[in-house]
């Protein structure tokens, strides 16, 4: 890491554990605590420098969110990406367009599926791609019930035909939804961010159709929780779904720190001196450039993160 990173890197961790401290402890739900959410996310920051040099307001807004949603962004429970974003902003008497790397928070499947069961109402979720090999029956009626036996063959199972999820209430009640391939590709279609080589749904097209069946079963639930209506909110604004949605809750201008002594790349410089309009080029983007192996480093995040919890078996072990 050059000095310059490790200047950037320190006053990142200055922000995070001196003002933002208070507000991040304050966003977080009863049972995470503010050290372990403020370490986890300096690891994943050493481990994918570019952070450091995207916006610097948009990264601290989205471990806010993180936050109030009670996820860790260890690339497990929910991850920070970057896109180049378009932004206008004027330069004397002309406006002009400027790309701006820019965070954008998003959950993941086992992060939606923390947030349900914290809700107190959920005993239990099972959730699951099929496959076409697999061997699938769902029956509706007085007595539903759903039938999977994946194919555990050695050569490829074939493509996703569905995906479904079973969510037992602490009540005794039952819910299980199904989504067939042409509701999948619905919700593909829906999303801002569906095609394109770097695409979540082009790289793990199997857990974006769980995640899908989870939100749909979501809105089937009798009380639906503030906290997992919240997660959800998030999870389609960063896929760039044109849905109707209620006001969720919003981060603070005053919960995100000055940026006036920041040091920060120029095109984040002249991004704090107007108030641009943003443009949603994710799509675009993602056709243009190759994945720069998101996966991989999402793997090492996770091991990092698993060294750095003190031996304390972390959440998503216990995840469906």
């Amino acid at each position: 890491m050059s000095e310059q990173q490790v200047s950037h890197l320190q006053e990142f961790r200055s922000k995070l554990e001196g003002g933002m401290r208070a507000e991040i402890a304050k966003a977080l739900p009863h049972g995470l605590d503010v050290d372990r959410f403020i370490r986890t996310v300096i690891t994943v920051v050493q481990l994918k420098e570019d952070l450091l040099y995207a916006d610097r307001r948009s990264l601290f807004a989205s471990c806010m969110k993180a936050a109030q949603d009670g996820l860790l962004p260890d690339g497990r429970e929910a991850v920070l990406n970057i896109y180049n974003t378009k932004q206008k902003e004027k330069r004397g008497n002309r406006e002009v367009e400027v790309w701006v790397p820019t965070v954008q928070y998003l959950p993941m499947v086992r992060g939606l599926i923390k947030v349900m069961r914290n809700s107190g109402e959920v005993a239990s979720i099972d959730a699951a791609a099929v496959y076409d090999r697999d061997l699938f029956r769902f029956k509706r009626g007085d007595d539903p019930r759903i039938e999977h036996e994946p194919y555990l063959g050695d050569d490829d199972p074939g493509p996703v035909i569905a995906s479904y999820v079973i969510v037992k209430l602490t009540n005794g009640e039952v819910h299980r939804e199904v989504m067939p391939r042409r509701d999948i590709e619905k919700t593909r279609e829906a999303s801002k961010s569906g095609t394109g080589a770097s695409s979540p749904w082009t790289k793990w097209y199997d857990q974006m159709s769980i995640k899908a069946v989870i939100k749909r079963a979501a809105k089937l639930l009798p009380n639906s929780s503030e906290a997992l209506d919240r997660a959800i909110a998030n999870d389609n604004e960063a896929s760039g779904y044109v849905f109707e949605s209620r006001e969720e809750e919003r981060v603070e201008p005053s919960a995100l720190p000055d940026q006036s002594d920041a040091q920060a790349t120029p095109a984040a410089e002249q991004q704090q001196q107007a108030s641009p309009a943003l443009v949603d080029d994710r799509a675009g983007q993602d056709a243009r450039r190759p994945s720069r192996l998101a996966g991989l480093m999402r793997s090492k995040v996770a091991e990092q993160v698993q060294q750095n919890s003190n031996g304390e078996a972390p959440p998503w072990e216990n995840a469906a």
